[in-house]
């Protein structure tokens, strides 16, 4: 399962086409391609451009090593993880705004 994982790449194109990234295990970027039309954008634009293709890289990476993991651990781990990421967060809004309450009514300011 490893050497599937670490054979893996990941491809993504950029909103606008013009910038296409390939990535590999925990993200690293294994190659990145900028039309030359993308030299026309501002700086701003062209980082925005950038980071959609790695994103985008990202994403069909987790998704095929999901598709290779999955069958063997009977779990998708990003989709998993994404959930338990979600969970913790609301989770922890819940916490906050239980402590706000109790500082609230023993009348102490947190802030």
């Amino acid at each position: 399962m490893q050497q599937l994982l670490t054979a893996q790449t990941g491809t993504g194109t950029s909103r606008q086409g013009l910038v296409t990234a390939s990535t590999g295990p925990s993200g690293m970027l294994r190659d990145l391609e900028i039309n030359p039309d993308a030299m026309r954008l501002s700086p701003a634009e062209l980082t925005a451009e950038i980071k959609s293709a790695i994103t985008a890289a990202q994403s069909d990476y987790a998704t095929k090593a999901d598709d290779i993991m999955g069958p063997i651990l009977g779990v998708r781990p990003s989709q998993d993880a994404q959930e338990a990421l979600e969970a913790g967060m609301s989770r922890l809004d819940e916490l906050s705004a239980d402590l706000d309450r109790i500082a609230r009514e023993r009348g102490i300011d947190l802030r």
